[in-house]
């Protein structure tokens, strides 16, 4: 039969305040609770430098955790307002809100962080990525692919594999002057529709501009010629 003490009750009226000093009641020294569990029916407040939790795990109930708590100015004043993990031996991670400009960050260094949102709650850029898949298709949702600078729009498959245009037509929009030539390359553009009767043009470093001829411009030059 196990046996178990009576519990004790100790009740104050008014505030209770408990303070510990060193003998020579020159520094602080500290409180020992050694219990299997503390409950406390009201709020706690801690007003120190910081709260350390060692423990395997930690549950919160609460849907909402609030950093930069009491912050009197306009935004967090510090700069700066992050959660890290600490990996020991590696750089740390985490993230941040910064101030400064508006956005989330995040660091996998702990040194350098990288802007991942938008105030408007949107990827902004991923040029950080220097090898970016996608987990479906890309929707362009009525905007269009772009270059700028000159710069080039390189569709490149595998050795074995093919560039194909499904369920729709290839258009080529028309263009003024011919294009420079360049190197190992076969260019195909369209242009005001000359003798070919096409309008498809090609050039290459040896070749053209030249016009592909219709079939029926075929025919007819067969019979003449």
């Amino acid at each position: 039969m196990s046996y178990r003490q009576p519990v004790t009750y100790k009740k104050v009226y008014g505030d209770y305040e408990i303070s510990t000093t060193d003998i020579d009641g020159s520094t602080e020294s500290q409180i020992v609770l050694r219990t299997e569990q503390v409950r406390i029916y009201g709020d706690l407040i801690v007003t120190g430098n910081q709260s350390v939790v060692s423990e395997t795990s930690l549950a919160i109930s609460d849907n909402e955790i609030l950093l930069n708590e009491g912050e009197g100015g306009a935004g967090v004043t510090l700069g700066t307002a992050n959660v890290t993990v600490d990996r020991g031996s590696l750089a740390n991670t985490g993230l941040r809100w910064n101030e400064s400009t508006d956005k989330w960050q995040l660091t996998n260094d702990g040194t350098n962080w990288y802007d991942i949102l938008s105030v408007g709650m949107g990827l902004e850029n991923i040029v950080e990525d220097t090898s970016p898949q996608l987990g479906g298709d890309l929707d362009i949702n009525g905007q269009s692919i772009v270059s700028v600078s000159a710069g080039d729009i390189v569709f490149e498959a595998d050795t074995t594999g093919m560039i194909v245009f499904e369920n729709g037509d290839l258009v080529l929009k028309r263009r003024a002057t011919d294009p420079t030539a360049r190197a190992d390359y076969n260019i195909l553009y369209h242009k005001t529709e000359g003798s070919g009767g096409t309008g498809l043009y090609f050039r290459t470093t040896s070749t053209g501009p030249d016009e592909l001829i219709s079939k029926t411009k075929a025919i007819v030059y067969s019979i003449i010629f």
